[in-house]
C-alpha cells in the first residue's frame, strides 16, 4: 500500500488499519514536478500529550461496524480503560467537500475537507484527537496530511480536548489531496481500538 505520510498520525492509524506498508508519497509527487507553483504547507503534526491519563490506562474500544456506514451516521461506541471505567459516546463524519487550497497553488492539488463530530454521552470524561482522524483512496493510501484550517472558529481542534458527559467537538479538517484521487473513505481509528470506523464518501 502506499502511503501519504504526516509524523506521528500515520503510526497510530496503521495499527487500528494494520494494512500499512511501503514508502511512496502521493502528493509529493505531484507537487515536484510543479515548484513554480505556491504549495500549501501542511500544518504542524498534531502532538500527543504525554501526560494524558487516557494514554496510560490501556483503553479499548467496542468495535465499530464492519461495513462503512454513511456521512452523518453516528457510531455509538463504549470505552473501557485498564481500571475498569466505561464511557459511552458518539462519533459521526458529517460531511465531506473539495476545494481548491486559497491563494496560488498547483491546479492540481485540493483540499480535501471533513466535518467531523466526537460527544461524550455517559461515563468517565474521554480525551478526543484530530490526529486519529484520516482519509483512505479507493486503492487504500492513506492521507494523515493535515492542512491549517481556513477559518479556525469552525475547524476541530487541533491539541488533545477532554469530553466531559453532554459535551462535543464538532468542526472540520482539511487534507491536502490531488483532484485526480477523491477518497473512498473517512476512518476514525482511535489507540485502544480493534480497528477504524469507516465512513463511506460518495464517488
Amino acid at each position: 500500500m502506499r502511503i501519504i505520510t504526516a509524523a506521528l498520525s500515520v503510526g497510530l492509524l496503521c495499527t487500528a488499519v494494520a494494512a500499512c506498508g511501503g514508502t511512496a508519497d502521493v502528493v509529493s509527487g505531484t507537487a515536484q514536478k510543479t515548484k513554480s507553483a505556491s504549495t500549501p504547507t501542511p500544518s504542524k503534526a498534531d502532538e500527543p500529550n504525554t501526560e494524558n491519563p487516557e494514554s496510560a490506562a490501556g483503553l479499548t474500544y467496542s468495535a465499530p461496524p464492519d461495513s462503512p456506514m454513511a456521512l452523518g451516521e453516528a457510531w455509538l461506541w463504549t470505552s473501557t480503560t485498564r481500571s475498569g471505567a466505561k464511557a459511552t459516546g458518539t462519533t459521526a463524519v458529517l460531511a465531506y467537500e473539495q476545494h481548491k487550497p486559497p491563494g496560488p497553488a498547483d491546479e492540481n492539488l485540493r483540499y480535501d475537507q471533513v466535518k467531523v463530530r466526537i460527544c461524550s454521552t455517559s461515563g468517565t470524561p474521554v480525551t478526543v484527537y484530530r490526529r486519529f482522524i484520516a482519509l483512505i483512496t479507493p486503492r487504500g493510501e492513506v492521507n494523515t496530511i493535515k492542512m491549517d484550517a481556513l477559518d479556525p472558529k469552525t475547524a476541530f481542534p487541533s491539541k488533545d480536548t477532554v469530553l466531559k458527559p453532554g459535551q462535543c467537538a464538532e468542526g472540520t479538517i482539511d487534507f491536502l489531496g490531488v483532484r485526480s484521487k477523491r477518497p473512498a473513505q473517512a476512518v476514525w481509528g482511535p489507540n485502544g481500538a480493534s480497528k477504524p470506523a469507516r465512513w463511506a464518501i460518495p464517488q
